[in-house]
C-alpha cells in the first residue's frame, strides 16, 4: 500500500496532478508486498524560468529510494523521475537476489564437500 505525500511550492497541487502522479508511481507497486507499506513523498516545484523540478523520494523499511529530474514539461519530468525509481527498485531487487543466490551455492558447495570428506572416511 502506498501513502502518498505531495507537496507543491509555487504552484497548486491540482487533482488532475495528483492522479497523474499516483497513477504513475502505483506502477513501482508490483515490486513490492501488499503487506509492505510505501511512505512516498512528492515534491512539486516551479521556478520563475518556467521550469519545474519533481522529486520523489519513497521509503521502504530500511531502504531510501530517491530521483528528482528538472525540465520545461512537469508531467515528462514525473514520467522520468518514475522511470529512475523503477531502475533504482529493480537495481536492488538484483542486489539482493545476487547476494542470496551466492550465498546458496556457497552452502550448496559446503553439503558437497562434507559428503566427499565423509564418504572418504568409510
Amino acid at each position: 500500500m502506498i501513502k502518498y505525500s505531495i507537496r507543491g511550492e509555487n504552484i497548486e497541487v491540482t487533482e488532475a496532478i495528483r492522479e497523474y502522479v499516483e497513477t504513475k508511481l502505483s506502477k513501482v507497486e508490483k515490486y513490492f508486498n501488499e503487506e509492505q507499506e510505501l511512505d512516498t513523498r512528492v515534491n512539486l516545484k516551479v521556478y520563475r524560468e518556467k521550469t519545474a523540478k519533481v522529486e520523489v523520494t519513497i521509503l521502504i523499511d530500511s531502504i531510501t529510494l530517491r530521483a528528482e529530474d528538472v525540465s520545461q514539461d512537469m508531467y515528462g519530468s514525473i514520467d522520468l523521475v518514475v522511470d529512475k525509481i523503477e531502475r533504482q527498485i529493480r537495481k536492488n531487487k538484483t542486489k539482493i537476489a545476487k547476494k542470496y543466490r551466492e550465498k546458496f551455492q556457497q552452502v550448496k558447495f559446503s553439503q558437497q564437500n562434507l559428503r566427499l570428506s565423509q564418504m572418504k572416511k568409510q
